[in-house]
């Protein structure tokens, strides 16, 4: 997580509330707050199902990049959809994370500056029809707009997943899955289901020949 989350303010909960209220008042507001932000999403995430089945069909790679939470978010998918999408007799479903090579990482920086350290890699390993999932909560971390950015020059979907606004995200992508909240604790929590519905859809289209 790398901005403020639930906890933010040590004297009101979620909403406003005391801090003397009751865990399960928390957890009840919680709740009552996730499954209508859930629902707001449904189109944009069975879009997101239909883009990465389409990588998977015509043999592209998607390219995952993300800072703190999102960067831990963006490796777990990756290997998600790597592993956890294959099945026996199916194409796989070509899957990178940008942000998991700790060398590259830092010397793109060291060379290039922070800002560089996906759209650099990304510029020498992407091939037309690729895709690029940003996964950004604010929309607006420099780095990942820069990756999308030239994403979007080079002729490549751009494919977001973000919070709030969307920020400079939003512009930039081709398909935009948005969690319409400020606090980015539920936002990554949002995202994290997210992705396992995606894993779990990709799973069981790989299994139906229908699909392949």
């Amino acid at each position: 997580m790398t901005q403020n989350s639930l906890a933010t303010d040590t004297s009101t909960g979620p909403s406003g509330s005391s801090c003397d209220e009751r865990p399960q008042d928390r957890w009840s507001e919680y709740l009552a707050t996730a499954g209508p932000l859930l629902d707001a999403m449904g189109g944009q995430v069975h879009g997101l199902v239909a883009e990465l089945q389409e990588v998977r069909r015509s043999g592209a790679s998607v390219f995952l990049a993300g800072n703190g939470g999102s960067a831990s978010a963006a490796s777990h998918l990756t290997q998600d959809l790597l592993k956890g999408t294959y099945t026996e007799g199916a194409p796989p479903l070509r899957a990178i994370s940008l942000a998991d090579n700790l060398s590259m990482l830092t010397a793109y920086a060291n060379d290039c500056g922070y800002d560089r350290v996906f759209a650099e890699p990304l510029r020498l390993l992407a091939r037309p029809g690729d895709r690029l999932l940003a996964i950004s909560c604010s929309g607006t971390s420099p780095n990942v707009v820069a990756a999308a950015r030239w994403a979007r020059e080079s002729g490549l979907r751009v494919l977001a997943v973000t919070a709030g606004t969307g920020g400079t995200l939003r512009e930039l992508a081709d398909l935009e899955v948005n969690t319409p909240t400020k606090d980015v604790g539920m936002a990554e929590a949002m995202h994290s289901m997210i992705f396992h519905f995606v894993t779990q859809s990709l799973r069981d289209s790989a299994a139906d020949p229908a699909y392949r």
